[in-house]
């Protein structure tokens, strides 16, 4: 029906037994700058840190510290209040 294979979908999955926490909505500016797009990953309970750039992830902008809203909505990839850019949001990770 939407033209993806079984197995690709299963690979989208959370592993078993990984519990998923659906807010706050997190993010690496990093990874953002990179391939604009959220990594299920972000949101597994217990990844507070980017395995790719050992960053901690944000749940807020790091300007004008609004939440994250969820990824459907991120159409431009930039905070809905002030506007800042999540790539640019990277400058203020703290690293881990």
């Amino acid at each position: 029906m939407v033209g993806v294979n079984a197995d690709r979908l299963i690979e989208m999955l959370q592993p078993l037994g990984v519990t998923m926490k659906p807010r706050p909505i997190r993010l690496c500016g990093a990874c953002y700058q990179e391939s604009p797009c959220h990594r299920i990953e972000w949101q597994f309970k217990d990844v507070m840190v980017c395995d790719r750039h050992q960053l901690r992830l944000l749940t807020k902008c790091t300007n004008c510290e609004t939440p994250f809203p969820i990824p459907a909505d991120w159409v431009r990839g930039q905070c809905p209040h002030c506007f800042l850019p999540f790539a640019t949001m990277a400058k203020r990770q703290k690293r881990c």
